[in-house]
């Protein structure tokens, strides 16, 4: 008669895709909280200092993307909560949010926009005409 032959099989493997199976390694799917306290400052006549409190996630923000009119004009590292913005235009209306993001590129919804005004250039506004000016007469010279 035969006896069946036993297989020994290391449960390391097996014990691994159990809890694959089972959902042990979880997804992160859940988006950073939306930074707050978003505001905006003109540096200059052509840069603006934008700043926001942190954002909070259940495992770590790991970055934040700064849009201006709803094009992304930076992306920071986590660690960061104030950004310069160059580039712009005097005398001009500009809108901000900022998104937070984690390591699963979960974003947070955008920030309370914030607007902003840029400073007067060099040579902005309507020139006057001066004022307080007098002349005097020279007397003719004879040669």
């Amino acid at each position: 008669m035969h006896r069946p032959r036993l297989l020994a099989v290391s449960a390391a493997p097996l014990a691994a895709v159990l809890l694959v199976a089972c959902g042990a390694e979880e997804r992160d799917t859940r988006p950073p909280s939306v930074p707050t306290g978003v505001t905006a400052q003109a540096g200059s006549a052509t840069s603006a200092h934008v700043m926001w409190a942190a954002a909070t996630d259940d495992r770590a923000v790991t970055g934040y993307d700064v849009f201006q009119h709803g094009r992304r004009v930076k992306t920071l590292p986590g660690d960061r909560t104030m950004v310069d913005v160059d580039r712009l235009a005097p005398s001009t209306t500009y809108r901000f949010t900022v998104r937070a993001r984690d390591a699963a590129e979960n974003s947070s919804p955008d920030s309370t926009p914030v607007d902003l005004t840029t400073a007067p250039g060099p040579g902005d506004g309507a020139s006057t005409a001066p004022t307080g000016l007098t002349a005097r007469a020279r007397p003719a010279r004879s040669s």
